[in-house]
């Protein structure tokens, strides 16, 4: 007997996970498209097809491989283009649409309506599919629950692998003119003018409130973001199960770009040269720290300019130089 009639292939559905599935919505919200393709060949035929591209200088991005197992293997990946863009594409994206966001689920449907409609219609007569009968026996497919909030999270990890971005963005130059870079996640997407996308809420929804939606360029053009160490830190937490490991790395190296700074003020606790407070005062409401060691280094200093001769310490400790 042929190979080919001896084996039955084996069902995807026994690898389904509902994470994997929400991950992949969440990137398809931030690439996906969705379209009633017409036909040169088929004058007035309409067919479904939606499709993922992605860039890959090196190869077939993870990530478009990654999205294909999630949807079942579902589709194929096609080769390169000329800007060395992978392009995932297929004509039925079904299982996922539960878990998408309203403007890519809207798309979908209009998409859905307009290939239905030429059936209704008589205009088109259905063809017999082509693909394959998945006949085999039954089996128990491996049930994972995730409470809501895990599958939020695997949705937005799938959002920040489309179109998330961690990184340094320059601030202000702080005491003696030292330029000091702030570490943020951030993602864009567009809405309605003056409206941000339902997807930027979402997803600051997603990651318990953090960050803020800020206008980026255009009126319809908006970006979610987070700063501070503890903000992407948080992020990380919450999304790292699920996020690829581009963004993993991306994120890895801006914590350790974001920690290599040379320090230029102090924190909550210490001062610039990293000594411990001395005073904690609190004055028309604000609290004014200072530092002895400090204070008595900027005297010598000062003394030194003016040239009087340092002081005599009998007991060397009192010499602060640093």
């Amino acid at each position: 007997m042929p190979k080919h009639l001896s084996e039955t292939p084996e069902c995807p559905l026994k690898h389904f996970d509902v994470a994997d599935l929400a991950w992949a919505a969440g990137f398809f919200d931030g690439e996906g498209t969705t379209i009633a393709r017409n036909d040169s060949l088929r004058p007035g035929y309409r067919q479904l097809q939606v499709s993922v591209p992605q860039s890959g200088h090196t190869g077939v991005p993870v990530v478009l491989t990654r999205f294909q197992a999630a949807v079942l293997g579902l589709g194929g990946i096609e080769p390169p283009n000329a800007e060395d863009t992978y392009m995932w594409r297929a004509s039925m994206f079904e299982e996922a649409q539960r878990h998408l966001g309203p403007v890519k689920r809207e798309q979908a449907a209009s998409a859905l309506r307009a290939v239905r409609e030429q059936y209704e219609s008589g205009r088109v007569e259905p063809r017999r599919s082509r693909r394959p009968s998945m006949i085999h026996a039954v089996h128990d497919v491996p049930a994972k629950t995730y409470a809501a909030e895990e599958l939020e999270h695997a949705w937005a990890a799938g959002f920040l692998d489309a179109e998330g971005w961690f990184g340094l963005a320059r601030a202000h130059s702080r005491k003696r003119l030292v330029p000091w870079y702030r570490i943020r996640v951030s993602a864009s997407q567009h809405g309605a003018e003056g409206i941000p996308a339902a997807v930027l809420i979402r997803l600051q929804r997603a990651f318990d409130g953090l960050g803020r939606i800020e206008r980026h360029g255009e009126p319809d053009d908006f970006k979610w973001l987070a700063e501070g160490r503890a903000n992407v830190e948080r992020v990380l937490l919450l999304a790292s199960p699920w996020l690829g490991i581009v963004k993993l790395e991306q994120a890895r190296k801006a914590l350790a770009a974001y920690d290599a700074q040379p320090r230029s003020r102090g924190d909550k606790t210490i001062c610039i040269r990293g000594h411990p407070y001395d005073v904690l005062k609190i004055r028309d409401g604000r609290i004014r720290r200072r530092c002895n060691r400090c204070a008595r280094i900027t005297a010598r200093g000062l003394r030194a300019a003016a040239g009087i001769k340092p002081r005599q310490f009998k007991n060397v400790e009192r010499r602060y130089t640093s």
